[in-house]
């Protein structure tokens, strides 16, 4: 009897894969053959379109393919350089990487590769450096696409290219349309098994736009109608009991060593409006590192201590959990009972946290993940602040929201998003902008400097670390790839060798084991280590004061709002602090782009010039739960999709509110936000 398929089968099952392929999967994010299907190309070389070696001109971006017929090592004033000939039977140009020669064993006489970049004519020959490129096996037909994943050394793109096309040829006959028709005849969209072959096997270029614009509209589709749905349940759930006492935290205000900005007094006099209603409050507070948002949560959560209730701070890591904790002892350590819980707690220490939470001896429990365990038991929970609320996602935020109590929500994010935006990322919530930084803050020195430059930015470096204070150093990739963009561990041994050998260097980056990273972030915050080099993790959930210089490397890889969250790493204090960033030798026009940088120091300004420049793809990068595991990056989502798929879901809301049932015909959709989120749409909260 044959095994019956299902998408949900371990995708070790799919012909061509087995134990070994399925762990590279694996650990690419791939366990299941829906997460194979869903793991999309990120662009497409369309051979129709590749530029014969004898037509180039100089200063063009070109796409090439050929044969490999020469790698040489050739001496230049950067070090030395790999030359990589390649011809196409009508010409030969030159693949140059500067001091990666540890490239050269990929390559061999007889190779057949397609490679991209800018062209220009050096030492009497076309030169590409640091160009994208790809093994292409045989020479591919006239107008052949090929599309290309991101891979490992161990399964390259091709590898997996095969491995979808045999998935979808298995298990094509089990994928169903979620998608109302009526919605997707309005907008030109194609059938979701149309919109797996267009985007893993696509006939032309246009073809592959085409599944690409279907799945950015379905996944924010989805991702709307869910926190819509979510907003109108809530909104129709009966009402909970008004907060009427504000004394102690008002008392606490009036205690701060410094005044509150009209920004944070804004924002906490929403809040109290939400909390004084008598609906539960589901609010997101927006700002910039730095600008105050803890003040806002520490006030919410002495709101509801003083009315009876308790109350839940929740960090993305235990490192900025303990720092919270110390935050609130030092502002409100006398007004409250405080209690603290984490993973990494020993049994007793959790075994008593535990047990003082549920008898009501503990006002405001502060801690990680841990927190949402079912162990977990409230006397009374009034109230939960999320800190950095797109690393805990819907499921996890709501899995809290529809426990006994159905407690007010309170979300702080520190990545600037522009308004239109956030209103898509979390539609379920009312939003407050903290638009303005603390009176006397410095605004951090930032400088693009070119990559023969990069000794200024260590001999800064090396001056902050001789005058006690720390650094961070930040790469966009974890090791050496093929792009020619610097990588952690790579400058770290560079540093370790040369322009740091005397200083306490750490690496953190996120292929550590868990404990390993949470030890490097903590040696840092406890200054044990003065620089640490790392990759985007230290984006949220380290908050070290005595950090006065961030050196961020490859700084074309990261959108303005990335590099601006970054740069919120340093700043903290009335110190001078710096922030360089230093873009890979061939970049192009990245610099001129980066040097916005240099003058705009405000987060929503910079979110708003990455919108239009980079489009709001990037945004998604927050990814909540709720999205597929799709990488909504890489769908070119444009603001048109998105505003339209936004109105779709709100006219579908509307619709099944009116009807006060979801019509049969919206079965697939409800089962498909239903498998997204779990059952939580089922259920109205309930205090």
């Amino acid at each position: 009897m044959s095994r019956r398929l299902s998408l949900q089968d371990d995708v070790r099952y799919v012909k061509g894969v087995g134990p070994k392929r399925a762990k590279v999967l694996e650990s690419l994010g791939v366990k299941t053959v829906q997460e194979l299907l869903d793991y999309i190309p990120f662009r497409i070389d369309d051979f129709s379109r590749v530029r014969r070696l004898k037509h180039l001109e100089p200063g063009e971006k070109v796409t090439i393919a050929g044969k490999v017929i020469s790698v040489t090592v050739i001496p230049s004033i950067r070090g030395r350089a790999l030359r990589v000939g390649v011809s196409d039977g009508t010409g030969t140009c030159y693949l140059m990487w500067y001091n990666m020669l540890y490239l050269s064993r990929r390559f061999y006489p007889g190779l057949q590769i397609v490679a991209s970049g800018k062209v220009e004519w050096r030492r009497q020959s076309w030169e590409i450096a640091h160009p994208l490129w790809e093994e292409t096996g045989d020479m591919p037909a006239e107008g052949f696409i090929v599309p290309i994943y991101h891979s490992k050394a161990s399964l390259n793109s091709s590898m997996i290219s095969r491995i979808v096309l045999q998935a979808l040829s298995t298990y094509g006959h089990l994928i169903h349309e979620s998608l109302p028709v009526d919605i997707a005849g309005r907008h030109g969209l194609l059938n979701q098994k149309q919109a797996y072959a267009g985007i893993h096997c696509p006939s032309d270029a246009e073809m592959w736009e085409k599944a690409r614009r279907t799945f950015a509209f379905r996944e924010i589709f989805f991702l709307q109608f869910a926190l819509l749905l979510m907003r109108s349940q809530n909104q129709s759930a009966k009402p909970v009991t008004p907060y009427r006492q504000f004394g102690l935290p008002q008392a606490f205000v009036d205690g701060l060593p410094f005044e509150p900005t009209e920004a944070q007094e804004r924002a906490i006099q929403e809040v109290r409006e939400d909390l004084s209603s008598g609906k539960t409050m589901n609010r997101l507070i927006q700002g910039d590192v730095g600008s105050g948002k803890t003040v806002v949560a520490i006030w919410s959560l002495l709101a509801a201590v003083d009315n009876g209730y308790q109350g839940a701070l929740l960090a993305p890591t235990e490192v900025l959990a303990r720092q919270h904790m110390q935050t609130v002892k030092e502002l409100a350590g006398d007004m409250v009972r405080t209690g603290f819980l984490s993973g990494s707690q020993s049994a007793q220490d959790k075994r008593l946290s535990l047990r003082l939470l549920a008898e009501g001896s503990i006002d405001i429990l502060i801690g990680t993940h841990a927190m949402i365990e079912p162990d977990v038991k409230w006397a009374r929970l009034g109230l939960v602040v999320t800190d950095e609320q797109h690393r805990f996602g819907v499921k996890q935020r709501l899995s809290l929201s529809y426990d006994t109590f159905a407690p007010h929500m309170l979300v702080m994010s520190a990545t600037p998003i522009p308004r239109s935006l956030a209103l898509t990322l979390f539609g379920d919530l009312d939003l407050s902008m903290i638009d303005e930084l603390p009176y006397g803050r410095k605004p951090v020195h930032t400088q693009v400097l070119e990559e023969r430059l990069r000794g200024l930015a260590y001999g800064r470096v090396k001056k902050e670390v001789a005058m006690g204070y720390q650094a961070y150093v930040v790469c966009p990739l974890i090791r050496e790839g093929k792009s020619g963009r610097k990588s952690a561990q790579q400058v770290f041994r560079e540093l370790k060798a040369g322009y740091l050998k005397d200083v306490k260097i750490g690496l953190a980056h996120g292929d550590m084991p868990r404990d390993k990273l949470a030890k490097e972030m903590q040696d840092f915050a406890e200054g044990k280590t003065q620089v640490l080099v790392a990759t985007t993790v230290i984006e949220v959930g380290v908050d070290v004061k005595n950090a006065s210089c961030i050196v961020i490397e490859g700084a074309e890889s990261f959108g303005l709002a990335t590099l601006h969250q970054l740069r919120g790493r340093v700043g903290r204090g009335h110190k001078q602090s710096y922030c360089f960033m230093i873009p890979s030798g061939e970049s192009g026009d990245s610099p001129a782009r980066l040097k916005a940088l240099e003058s705009i120091h405000d987060g929503f300004s910079v979110a708003e010039l990455d919108l239009r420049q980079r489009g709001p793809g990037q945004f998604f990068g927050l990814r909540q739960h709720g999205l597929s595991d799709i990488n909504i990056e890489d769908l070119g989502v444009t603001e048109e999709t998105l505003y339209a798929a936004r109105q779709e879901a709100k006219n579908l809301v509307k619709a099944v509110e009116k009807s006060k049932q979801a019509p049969p015909e919206l079965s697939p959709l409800f089962g498909q936000i239903n498998q997204r989120f779990g059952n939580l749409l089922r259920h109205a909260r309930s205090r």
